[in-house]
């Protein structure tokens, strides 16, 4: 059984996601959208705004220091 299983009822996964980076539980406005799916259902990007930038800035920053 995983967190979300845990955590998650049927009606928190239209309005909540997990972040896979953070694992809390947060409202998909929280999440930045990423298309759609075959269904025609909006997808989000795995990690939450918050994550999502953290993880950037460490990437740039590793670019950054590769190239000195």
């Amino acid at each position: 059984m995983s967190i979300k299983d845990m955590f998650v009822s049927d009606k928190d996964t239209e309005t909540h996601r997990v972040c896979g980076t953070c694992n809390e539980l947060k409202p998909v406005e929280d999440f930045y959208k990423d298309g759609k799916d075959n269904h025609g259902n909006i997808k989000y990007r795995r990690d939450c705004k918050e994550c999502y930038k953290v993880t950037r800035i460490r990437e740039s920053e590793m670019k950054g220091r590769k190239k000195k």
